[in-house]
C-alpha cells in the first residue's frame, strides 16, 4: 500500500518534481508540528521581581464613629416648650439651662399647695389650743374631786356618832363619784384631742410632701444639660407640646466630648480571634479621602450579632479628634494591624498561586513545615524566653517575671498529666494557659514592647511559616520549581522566610495564553490527502 501512495504523489507532482513534493510535505509538517515554536511557541511567562521591604498582615472591617458618652436629655413633665436656649452644635456646660417648659400651671399648683400646707398647720395650732383648754378644765375637775374627797372623809367620821344624817353622807358620796367621773371623762377627751393633733400633723407632712413635689415639678420646667458637651440633636421647637405620661420624650442629644471618640466595628467571626485589646488600628472616612486616622483597640465585646446568618462581633477602637473633624455617625473603614515585618523579602502572591500546566507540584508544598527536633518542654520554654528577651529587649526584672509565668504554666500542666487528664482536656488546658500567659506577659511590657509583642502574637495566630512553591525560569527555559517557607501576607505580597529565592530574583506569576503551543490534529496528513 505504501508504493501506490508514493506513486500517486509522483503523478500529482509530475515527472522530475519528486523533490518539490518532499518540500511540500516538509512544509505541511512544519505547519502542523512546528508553527508554535517558530512564533516563540514556548509559553511566554510573565515574571515579577522578588522585592525587599515592609509587609503587614491586617484585618479590615467597617464601623460607625460615635462619641464616648452620648446623653439623651428628656423631660419628666408634660407641657408646652416656652423657650429654647440651645441649638445644634451648641457647646453647653453641666447644669446649664437649655430649654424651658411653660411654668404657669406648675406655679399655680405650687401656690395652691402652699395654701393647703398653711391651712393644715393652722388646724394643728387650733387643735393644740383646744387641748390646752381641756387641760385647764381637767385641772379644775381635779380640784373639785379633791374637795369632794375631803368632804366625804369628814362626813364619814361624823356618821357613826349620828352627828349628820345618813342622807347627808349619801349626798357627799354621790358628789365624790361625780367629780371622779368628770375627771376621767376629761382625761379621755385629752387623749382624743392629742390623737387628732397627731392626725393633723401628719396631714401637714402630707401637704408639705405634695408641696415639695410641686416645687420639683416647677424646677423641672427648666431643662438642664447633665454634662459638658456639644448638642448633636435637637428634637423640639418652641410651642411644641411634649407628653411624658408613658415615657420621657428626648428633647436633645448631647455628646460629652467630641475630642475623644470611638469606632464600633463589626468584625467577622473568622477574624475576631486575631483581634486583641491594645492592638493598633487605622481607619479612613469618606469625608476625608486620603487621610488616615490612628486608633487603638479598647474593647472586644463578646456578644455576637447575627445578620442574614452572618456572625459578627463588636470591636471598640478609641481615637482622638482634636480638630473636631470627625463627626458622630460617620462610616469608618478600619484596618487592624495583626503583624508587621520590616526589611524582609516579599514574593507576589500570584507567584505562589502559579502552576504550569505540564508541571505537577509537590504534594508537600501545601503542608505546614515539619519542625525539627523540638527537645523537651523545658528546652522549648527556654527557647521561647530567649526569643522574647532578644526580640523585646526585656529587662532583668521582666525576664524573671516571664520565667515565673512559664514556670506556673508548666507546673499546672504537670499536675494535669500526673492526675491522668485526657488528651482533649490537655489540649484545651494548654490553649487556655497559653492565652492567659500571653495576657500576663503583655501586662508586663512597655507600650513599645507591647507593640512588638502584638506583632509576634499576630504572626503566631496565622499559623507561623508554611511551605509553599514558586517557579523560576530554569537553565533550559522551562519552569523550575522552588520550595520556600512563606510567612505573613498582606493580600498582595507574602513574606519570604527562607528558600533558594532572594530579593532581585525573577519568579513566574503567569503565562500568556497566546504564547501557548497550538493544538495538534489526530491525523495531520489527512489535510493534504496523504
Amino acid at each position: 500500500m505504501a508504493q501506490p501512495r508514493r506513486g500517486a504523489v509522483s503523478r500529482v507532482l509530475g515527472p522530475g518534481k519528486y523533490i518539490i513534493g518532499l518540500a511540500v510535505v516538509a512544509a505541511a509538517a512544519w505547519y502542523w508540528f512546528g508553527e508554535g515554536d517558530a512564533a516563540g511557541g514556548k509559553p511566554a511567562y510573565r515574571l515579577a521581581k522578588v522585592e525587599q521591604g515592609t509587609i503587614s498582615n491586617t484585618v479590615t472591617a467597617s464601623g460607625t464613629l460615635k462619641a464616648l458618652i452620648t446623653v439623651d436629655v428628656g423631660t419628666q413633665i408634660s407641657g408646652q416648650v416656652k423657650q429654647l436656649s440651645a441649638d445644634f452644635n451648641t457647646e453647653v456646660k453641666a447644669n446649664q439651662v437649655i430649654a424651658r417648659i411653660d411654668p404657669a400651671t406648675f406655679e399655680a399648683k405650687v401656690r395652691e399647695t402652699e395654701a393647703d400646707v398653711a391651712t393644715a398647720r393652722g388646724n394643728v395650732l387650733l387643735m393644740e389650743a383646744r387641748l390646752e383648754s381641756m387641760l385647764a378644765d381637767t385641772r379644775q375637775a381635779r380640784s373639785v374631786l379633791e374637795l369632794a374627797k375631803l368632804d366625804l372623809a369628814r362626813k364619814k367620821e361624823l356618821l357613826p356618832s349620828k352627828a349628820i344624817a345618813q342622807s347627808v353622807y349619801d349626798q357627799s358620796v354621790s358628789a365624790h363619784e361625780q367629780a371622779e367621773a368628770k375627771v376621767q371623762g376629761m382625761i379621755a377627751k385629752e387623749a382624743e384631742q392629742k390623737a387628732q393633733i397627731e392626725v393633723a400633723k401628719a396631714q401637714v407632712l402630707q401637704k408639705e410632701a405634695t408641696l415639695a413635689q410641686r416645687r420639683i415639678d416647677l424646677e423641672n420646667t427648666f431643662i438642664r444639660s447633665p454634662v459638658d458637651g456639644v448638642v448633636i440633636a435637637r428634637n423640639v421647637d418652641v410651642g411644641q407640646t411634649v407628653a411624658a405620661s408613658l415615657q420621657s420624650p428626648i428633647l436633645f442629644t448631647i455628646a460629652q466630648d467630641l475630642k475623644r471618640m470611638q469606632v464600633e466595628v463589626n468584625v467577622d467571626e473568622a477574624d475576631i480571634g486575631r483581634i486583641r485589646e491594645g492592638q493598633t488600628a487605622t481607619f479612613t472616612v469618606d469625608s476625608f479621602p486620603g487621610r488616615t486616622f490612628p486608633g487603638q483597640v479598647r474593647q472586644v465585646r463578646k456578644a455576637p450579632k447575627e445578620v442574614a446568618s452572618v456572625i459578627t462581633y463588636t470591636v471598640v477602637v478609641s481615637t482622638r479628634n482634636p480638630d473636631l473633624r470627625l463627626l458622630p455617625g460617620m462610616t469608618a473603614n478600619v484596618t487592624f494591624q495583626i503583624a508587621r515585618r520590616e526589611n524582609v523579602a516579599m514574593v507576589p502572591n500570584a507567584a505562589l498561586r502559579f502552576r504550569p500546566s505540564n508541571v505537577r507540584p509537590e504534594r508537600a508544598s501545601a503542608e505546614p513545615a515539619a519542625p525539627a527536633d523540638r527537645g523537651t518542654p523545658q528546652d522549648r520554654m527556654r527557647r521561647q524566653i530567649e526569643t522574647l528577651k532578644r526580640e523585646l529587649d526585656l529587662t532583668a526584672a521582666q525576664e524573671q517575671q516571664v520565667i515565673a509565668i512559664f514556670r506556673d504554666m508548666g507546673q499546672r500542666l504537670r499536675q494535669m498529666r500526673e492526675g491522668g487528664a485526657s488528651a482533649d482536656d490537655m489540649r484545651e488546658e494548654i490553649a487556655k494557659l497559653r492565652r492567659g500567659a500571653e495576657d500576663k506577659i503583655a501586662a508586663l511590657l512597655t507600650p513599645e514592647q507591647r507593640a512588638k509583642y502584638d506583632d509576634m502574637r499576630g504572626a503566631a495566630s496565622d499559623g507561623g511559616p508554611r511551605r509553599a512553591t514558586v517557579y523560576v525560569i530554569g537553565p533550559n527555559g522551562e519552569p523550575k520549581q522552588v520550595v520556600v517557607m512563606a510567612g505573613i501576607t498582606d493580600g498582595t505580597n507574602t513574606e519570604l522566610v527562607s528558600g533558594d529565592v532572594k530579593p532581585g530574583d525573577q519568579v513566574i506569576v503567569g503565562a500568556d495564553a497566546k504564547g501557548s503551543r497550538a493544538a495538534t490534529p489526530a491525523n495531520p496528513g489527512r489535510r493534504f490527502g496523504l
